[in-house]
């Protein structure tokens, strides 16, 4: 009788993640999406003006868009890792009046690593997991 010998199982690391995009001179178009550690994506988009000074029309939805495939939370969880996300500077900032603040926060096993983009090009690891994060969520990016 032959022995076959299996792998252990690996349990990939939790992954949750919060995303949010909010423009200085109008509230409309404002976006956040959440990704819980259960793979359950939650997303707002701000659709008419809010009052000045507050960004949303409420709180995160009660339902979530839909719940990620484990596979779709690997190859997230693998982009942000390759990608060199959590290694990049906390706080990439420009001065100005205008334009918008970005946000991305993500907590892949034991690590959390937050980065807000302010006014400022975004480098290229955030640009790749915001664009995979919208593209998750069903929005243009």
């Amino acid at each position: 009788m032959e022995t076959v010998l299996k792998a252990p199982d690996m349990a990939r690391p939790a992954l949750s993640l919060r995303f949010t995009h909010v423009q200085a001179l109008s509230s409309r178009g404002n976006h956040r999406i959440r990704l819980d550690d259960e793979g359950f994506l939650f997303v707002d988009v701000v659709t008419q003006d809010c009052p000045r000074g507050t960004p949303w029309s409420g709180g995160w939805p009660d339902v979530p868009l839909r719940r990620l495939s484990a596979a779709e939370c690997d190859g997230l969880a693998g982009l942000i890792l390759d990608s060199g996300f959590l290694d990049l500077a906390a706080a990439w900032f420009q001065a100005g009046r205008d334009g918008y603040r970005e946000e991305l926060e993500v907590s892949l096993g034991p690590r959390t690593h937050k980065v807000t983009v302010e006014r400022a090009q975004p480098p290229t690891a955030f640009i790749r997991v915001r664009s995979a994060v919208w593209k998750l969520a069903g929005l243009a990016g």
